[in-house]
């Protein structure tokens, strides 16, 4: 695949897939992509592991014959959300582009460089 100018950055994760959404181009977030994609982009290992872990934290949460009931216990959401704030910011700064944060209980947030 070529790699191209990386515009935009959304990290929202979803269950059994990769939580980072790109956007090079004016299309609307394309597609989901793991965290390893960050590499490509510019990051080095350390904030490549360090979403890999924010999404391994969400993903443990997952209950495949129950998803509808799948959510952090009473009083985790809002640690695991701060903490992918955390992330978003550095990544805004790292990769010098808009990073916009969303997860299910909390409005969108967005970090500029």
């Amino acid at each position: 695949m070529a790699e191209h100018t990386l515009l935009r950055l959304r990290p929202a994760p979803e269950w059994v897939t990769g939580p980072l959404w790109p956007s090079w181009s004016d299309e609307e977030f394309p597609g989901n992509e793991p965290p390893e994609r960050l590499a490509g982009f510019g990051a080095g290992p350390d904030p490549v592991a360090a979403v890999a872990a924010w999404d391994d934290e969400y993903q443990a949460v997952y209950l495949p014959d129950d998803p509808a009931s799948s959510e952090f216990p009473e009083g985790a959401h809002d640690p695991w959300a701060e903490r992918g704030a955390e992330l978003a910011a550095r990544l805004a700064a790292l990769l010098g582009v808009p990073v916009e944060l969303r997860t299910r209980e909390r409005p969108p947030e967005l970090f500029r460089a």
